[in-house]
């Protein structure tokens, strides 16, 4: 099976971009229910690296973001703007010809 398209490997700019942006998405959420249980200056380093992973995306969110948001709260805010980066990006990327695209029942 040598002549196998593989789906990944054959459009690695889409997703590299995507699964990219999920991981600090989802970090995010993660960030955001752990800050519940563990204070923000906790030695742990699973708190560490969720704060490593997310922090630029907070700080960048903070431009746009109104003052009364507080802090807590800016973990969920960040998921949402980089829900809205993936998609518009996802969709930039396929119109540039960057994505795999569907194929019918009948393949091809």
């Amino acid at each position: 099976m040598s002549g196998t398209p593989n789906i990944v490997f054959d459009h690695p700019v889409f997703f590299a971009f995507v699964y990219g942006v999920a991981i600090v998405q989802y970090t995010c959420i993660g960030r955001f229910m752990l800050g519940f249980i563990v204070p923000a200056t906790s030695p742990n380093y699973i708190w560490r690296w969720f704060v490593l992973l997310t922090d630029w995306a907070i700080r960048l969110c903070r431009y746009w973001t109104p003052t009364y948001v507080r802090g807590m709260w800016m973990p969920l805010v960040a998921f949402f703007w980089l829900t809205l980066f993936r998609l518009i990006g996802a969709i930039a990327l396929q119109n540039m010809g960057f994505a795999p695209t569907l194929s019918g029942a009948g393949g091809g």
